[in-house]
């Protein structure tokens, strides 16, 4: 099974902006010219966090929440080295990483064709989404002020244990904006009141939750302290019981296919990666045939015959 490159996104990239370190990308299906939407960071080579983390696969998802806000001409890319905000220059490398990494926020979506040698609509390729992706693309979280509530939430759950760690402090920086302000300041104002979260239009509310649900259990699994809080979440947002468990059972699953295309990103899955994902399935509820109908998903999405 091929890795996900840059050369075979090729024929799915119908626009390629930049934006300071910013790299905005539109992709296109060929078949149906649906077009997807996504953006990315460039980075020096090098200053990639190395492994696999459940942490890292959930912040390809929060892109399509928490997109940054753009209040700055869009140049467009050419072929020459790229100078953005601070004088940092880019090369062509540091933008093509950049442009897979916007794709896979929005890689869920699309299935290999072999026969337009392109990424086209997974629904048109009959690999459906799973629930935590029909989920978001559905019911997004689109109202500026619901997206700052949902971020406030988010850091209530990194916070929740007395303490941030570093990798919970990139992953944040990572995908905030201007619009919700810093983790420190989210941290500070608190989570949400009942009275915001009632506030909230009831098509989001399933997903705020499931995104706080999802975070909670990147880090393989639930402490006393976030499980008070998502229930709280879940009271103030009117989520019965029986509907939170299969909330949190689409983010436990959604979490098992983010190990497992992170680990695919090379193109193959070795042992102590498959010990590692069956370790996580269990910690989290995910037993073994779904973590099997998970991984048949992922590679049929990544072209594996």
């Amino acid at each position: 099974m091929a890795a996900i490159t840059y050369e075979r996104l090729k024929n799915n990239i119908a626009e390629d902006e930049v934006s300071g370190p910013l790299v905005m990308v539109t992709f296109r299906c060929p078949l149906t010219e649906k077009l997807f939407h996504s953006v990315a960071t460039m980075r020096e080579a090098g200053s990639e966090a190395s492994g696999v983390s459940a942490l890292e696969g959930l912040q390809a998802s929060l892109h399509t929440v928490f997109a940054p806000v753009q209040e700055t001409r869009h140049d467009k890319v050419s072929g020459k080295p790229l100078e953005h905000h601070g004088g940092t220059n880019f090369d062509r490398a540091a933008h093509e990483r950049a442009v897979v990494e916007a794709f896979e926020a929005v890689a869920p979506q699309f299935a290999w064709d072999n026969e337009r040698n392109a990424f086209i609509d997974a629904e048109e390729a009959k690999n459906p989404l799973c629930q935590f992706d029909r989920q978001l693309l559905d019911h997004p979280i689109d109202a500026s002020w619901e997206r700052v509530v949902a971020a406030r939430m988010l850091a209530a759950i990194a916070a929740a244990d007395g303490k941030v760690s570093a990798g919970e402090r990139a992953f944040f920086a990572s995908v905030l904006n201007s619009e919700t302000g810093t983790l420190d300041s989210l941290i500070k104002e608190g989570a949400p009141s009942k009275l915001e979260l009632a506030e909230t239009r009831p098509g989001g509310r399933a997903t705020m939750l499931m995104l706080a649900y999802a975070l909670a259990l990147s880090d393989e699994h639930l402490d006393a302290s976030e499980i008070k809080l998502l229930d709280k979440f879940a009271r103030a947002l009117g989520v019965n019981m029986e509907r939170e468990e299969s909330i949190r059972h689409w983010a436990s699953e959604k979490v098992v296919e983010n190990m497992l295309a992170g680990c695919y990103a090379d193109g193959r899955l070795d042992a102590d990666e498959m010990k590692r994902i069956e370790g996580l399935a269990r910690n989290i509820g995910v037993n073994e045939a779904l973590v099997a109908k998970i991984d048949v998903r992922v590679r049929k999405r990544l072209g594996d015959k």
